[in-house]
């Protein structure tokens, strides 16, 4: 079923309230009432659409770490067409898009949602179920590839985030990735 757009718009208000808030101060000094004030909604609109400020926060990282995840997913089929320095790309051009959001939630900490971690987890078993699949005697340990490509990967999407697009990093961030996935093949 689809939801109604005034139901988005209130969710979204909310979450980019959220945000705005997270990049002036700890998550764990905003209150809902901060929130409300800012997305201009009354505290029985934020409670019918969420539980508390736990409960947004772990929405947005689960919406984020979900299209993360089909990203890497596309990223890692791309191996078999031979494009993957062009996913790669189009992964960096998603993640600038949305750097503010993003860049503000990989620095926000709770146990219950941390987007730093759901990405790295994403990154290593993507990687490792790949190389599970695709790599039949390796001469080298594949949970220590895919802790290299998580490595690799995460500092990219920090300098993207940080620097913008940058062509060289990219090149770079591929040029590293095939290295490490020639060895094994």
């Amino acid at each position: 079923m689809v939801e109604d757009v005034r139901v988005y718009k209130t969710k979204k208000n909310i979450a980019d309230a959220l945000i705005h808030l997270l990049e002036e101060k700890d998550f764990a000094h905003i209150t809902v009432k901060d929130i409300c004030t800012l997305s201009l909604s009354s505290k029985s609109t934020f409670y019918s659409h969420f539980i508390d400020k736990y409960d947004l926060l772990e929405k947005l990282v689960q919406l984020h770490a979900a299209s993360f995840e089909q990203e890497i997913s596309r990223r890692f089929d791309s191996m078999k067409q031979d494009n993957v320095a062009e996913v790669i790309e189009m992964i960096v051009e998603q993640t600038v898009k949305q750097n503010t959001v993003i860049s503000t939630l990989l620095n926000v900490h709770v146990p219950s949602a941390d987007l730093h971690v759901e990405f790295e987890k994403i990154l290593y078993q993507t990687c490792l179920s790949f190389l599970e699949k695709e790599v039949t005697a390796p001469a080298i340990s594949m949970e220590y590839l895919s802790h290299l490509y998580v490595a690799n990967a995460m500092v990219l999407l920090h300098w993207t985030l940080q620097h913008g697009k940058d062509e060289h990093a990219i090149d770079l961030a591929y040029q590293m990735q095939k290295f490490i996935f020639d060895r094994i093949s």
